[in-house]
């Protein structure tokens, strides 16, 4: 088990408190709120189901909230001092060649499956040039994992990689590997990568296809990681870029708008008790190999096979093991790209949704996680279960106002008809 440096707990269990007491009371005066205006809304057995779907609703919407307003208050006060970027910049910087001198071995994966090829490699290309540009591309070795299944795939994947090593003179260092045996999808992945060539590194950078690294950045979270031993991932903010239709402009707008804000805000609130999302991030390979391995769910129906949303219990595992896990938005440098249609983005969304709904086995068999960790399972399966809330939140408070007695709005200045 790592050596806890535990001097921003106390601040998390503060903030948190004051997060449970706005979101809660919020709650509680939405509720009576409803009980005042809506008629028959405490009688019979819809009404107080209606309370309690519009309870656990408002709570969701106020997380929401006040994870924002806790950023915005953030960056107006300047950062937060408690940050792990923050704090470990009191002891210097990271130089690109304090970096190379150190002897670790980094890799940078990319696992791929049926992905533009060309696309692909060069967002990997531009990585690697912005290494090379700095100085500090020694320690890092490159591998693209396929699982692309179909063989003109596979083919043009390996063509391409071998290319683009000899453009980049980066033969012994740019690696293609495709697995002949497709299990656990990602995860699975990852994890076949680390039992054939994991002990040779100390890290592991993860890429996804679309994902872009700044040099600068991934000399930051190797310093991080480097100053900070008892800590087993960092998770950047990347955000959205290269939106060429309608809809990814759209939802790379929204990013810039608001994503900062919320960002922030959850970092400040989670501290060390954050969440790995997959990508982006920079991993310590032998906790990671030793505590974060995942079994397939044994149940029935969507609980069954591979868990398809394999982060947020890969940085749990990571937190029960006992190293910390931070977000750190403040790290510049970090990009990815949305959906570019929304058909594109339903079909994410559904892979999303099965994913978080696997999680609630492990929330209610896997002894040991921190409370952090249960609360972030707990509200990624909220994001899907709270539509059909809503559905029944409708319906029921239709139904009562038709057939319930007929009451006087109580706020008449704002709620009432004119």
């Amino acid at each position: 088990m790592a050596e806890t440096d535990s001097r921003w707990q106390p601040v998390a269990w503060r903030r948190r408190a004051l997060l449970a007491l706005v979101v809660l009371g919020q709650t509680a005066g939405a509720v009576w709120l409803l009980t005042e205006s809506l008629p028959g809304a405490t009688e019979g057995v819809i009404g107080p189901v209606l309370l309690a779907v519009s309870a656990i609703l408002f709570t969701w919407i106020g997380l929401g909230f006040w994870t924002a307003a806790f950023g915005f208050l953030m960056l107006r006060r300047g950062g937060d001092p408690y940050s792990l970027n923050r704090r470990s910049l009191l002891l210097g910087r990271t130089t690109a060649k304090a970096m190379t001198g150190s002897g670790h071995r980094i890799a940078v994966v990319m696992p791929i499956c049926h992905e533009p090829v060309q696309r692909t490699l060069s967002n990997l290309r531009a990585v690697y040039q912005d290494l090379e540009r700095q100085g500090a591309l020694a320690p890092f070795d490159f591998y693209v994992l396929s699982d692309s299944r179909d063989p003109e795939v596979w083919l043009e994947e390996q063509a391409a990689c071998a290319d683009l090593a000899d453009r980049l003179g980066a033969q012994g260092r740019l690696f293609y590997r495709r697995r002949r045996v497709n299990l656990k999808y990602k995860s699975g992945n990852i994890a076949d990568f680390l039992r054939r060539w994991g002990s040779r590194y100390i890290y592991m950078i993860v890429l996804d296809a679309d994902s872009l690294l700044s040099a600068d950045a991934m000399v930051r979270m190797v310093g991080l990681m480097d100053q900070n031993p008892n800590v087993g991932i960092v998770q950047t903010a990347p955000r959205l870029g290269r939106a060429q239709t309608r809809f990814a402009r759209l939802q790379q707008f929204a990013n810039r708008c608001y994503g900062r804000i919320f960002s922030v805000g959850l970092a400040a609130l989670q501290l060390g008790d954050a969440n790995y999302w997959g990508h982006n991030a920079i991993l310590r390979v032998q906790p990671f190999m030793a505590h974060c391995g995942l079994r397939q769910l044994r149940g029935l129906g969507l609980f069954h096979g591979p868990v398809l949303s394999h982060d947020y219990l890969e940085s749990a595992l990571m937190g029960r093991a006992g190293f910390e896990v931070w977000l750190e938005p403040t790290i510049a440098g970090s990009y990815e790209e949305s959906p570019p249609t929304l058909e594109d983005d339903l079909i994410r969304d559904r892979r999303w949704c099965r994913g978080n709904l696997q999680h609630l086995v492990p929330l209610m068999t896997m002894g040991g996680l921190r409370f952090a960790h249960r609360l972030a399972l707990l509200t990624g399966i909220l994001a899907y279960v709270a539509s059909p809330l809503w559905l029944l939140f409708l319906g029921f408070s239709g139904y009562l106002a038709m057939v319930g007695p007929s009451a006087e709005p109580l706020l008449p200045g704002l709620m009432a008809a004119t």
